[in-house]
């Protein structure tokens, strides 16, 4: 391999590896996204996030036409987990003011906690992002969040961060070639 040929393969790599932390910060991020899956029928849809301790997400794409609460977005994802080919289920304590979620289940990771252990954050932590917007924790309880075409509801356990920033499949997709285009452009100057 030529000097000039190393010089080219080696600034390509670092082009790469800065276009994709810039595009991506997720990628050195927070989380991993081990499987997503889309379940419901109907004409608007919303993303529901799952995040556990062990660094491992998940995403479900929930369908629907009526309006759902949150709430109603679990109960669908757990009624139609075994057909869309995963485990999925949950628990909840109710109190005369709500329902509130303690364990979440997915595919075998799993954690349970009310928030009663020191420091008292060992629970299941509801956020949510309409749009494009950033996450904020939720102030409504799950059963009184209607969800909207393109809303995303969040459920992290045992920390107060927001949920990790994963991203989307189709983002990377059109980002990838871009930069690779951009890349053969200079080459052809």
């Amino acid at each position: 391999m030529s000097v000039v040929s190393s010089s080219v393969l080696r600034i390509s790599r670092i082009r790469l590896g800065a276009f994709l932390l810039g595009v991506s910060p997720a990628l050195a991020g927070h989380a991993e996204l081990v499987q997503t899956w889309e379940i419901g029928e109907g004409q608007s849809s919303a993303m529901i996030q799952f995040d556990f301790l062990v660094g491992h997400s998940y995403a479900v794409e929930v369908a629907f036409d009526d309006s759902i609460s949150g709430q109603g977005a679990l109960d669908l994802i757990a009624a139609e987990s075994e057909s869309a080919g995963f485990s999925f289920s949950y628990d909840v304590i109710n109190y005369s003011f709500g329902d509130f979620l303690v364990n979440i289940d997915i595919n075998g990771d799993g954690h349970y906690g009310d928030g009663s252990t020191p420091p008292y954050i060992d629970y299941w932590h509801y956020w949510t992002r309409e749009s494009s917007a950033d996450w904020a924790e939720s102030m409504i309880g799950f059963s009184d969040r209607i969800l909207t075409d393109g809303s995303t509801d969040g459920w992290v356990f045992g920390t107060t961060d927001a949920p990790a920033a994963i991203p989307s499949p189709a983002s990377l997709a059109l980002a990838i070639p871009a930069f690779l285009m951009t890349r053969r452009r200079r080459r052809h100057h």
